[in-house]
């Protein structure tokens, strides 16, 4: 490979840049030659776009509310990038909402956290998206959020903290009234299941 200049940078796809990096990051364990580097730029390359395709195209299918009771989707687990680090976090999320009108496929909620989460972002950031996202198509009485994840960036490097969990939540609606009562009954169902 040649050196790493302007043009190389222009005109190189990024299968070589990420090669080019590993090059001059570690060159004392990168044996391109190896047949278990081989593929390792466009295997990188594939998984980044496959954790960012957030764009995800599908209809959030939706049904005419027949009540107005509590509905809780519990443990949906999702993997997204940290953006400051492009390190993986993952964690499971749950989901409240109480229907005004409207009740939603509840196979859709999971593709609707996966498809929110293949981006880089941060936690804090996901959670309030999806929660708005949701109170956004569904408007119900209340969406409730809440998200734990490990960030393999805290855990893998730096403060190396192993086992340790980020809950992150957001409240709209009834969830977010001052006497809690929606609140409380979500938390409850989320900790009992």
């Amino acid at each position: 490979m040649s050196r790493i200049g302007p043009m190389f940078l222009a005109d190189a796809t990024p299968e070589e840049l990420f090669d080019a990096l590993l090059r001059k990051t570690c060159p004392d364990v990168y044996e391109p030659s190896s047949e278990h580097f081989a593929q390792t730029p466009r295997r990188f390359v594939a998984m980044l776009r496959e954790l960012t395709d957030g764009t995800e195209n599908f209809h959030f299918t939706t049904f005419g509310a027949n009540g107005h009771e509590m509905v809780v989707i519990k443990d949906i687990r999702f993997v997204s990038l940290c953006a400051h680090h492009i390190a993986p976090f993952t964690g499971v999320c749950h989901i409240g909402y109480i229907p005004e009108k409207l009740v939603a496929g509840i196979s859709k909620f999971a593709r609707h956290v996966r498809a929110m989460a293949h981006t880089l972002t941060v936690q804090e950031d996901l959670t309030t998206n999806i929660a708005d996202s949701l109170d956004d198509i569904l408007d119900p009485k209340g969406v409730a959020v809440v998200m734990s994840a490990t960030h393999s960036c805290m855990s893998v490097r730096g403060a190396l903290a192993h086992g340790t969990t980020t809950i992150t939540s957001a409240m709209r609606g009834v969830f977010s009234e001052h006497d809690r009562t929606a609140k409380l009954e979500f938390m409850e169902h989320i900790r009992n299941g």
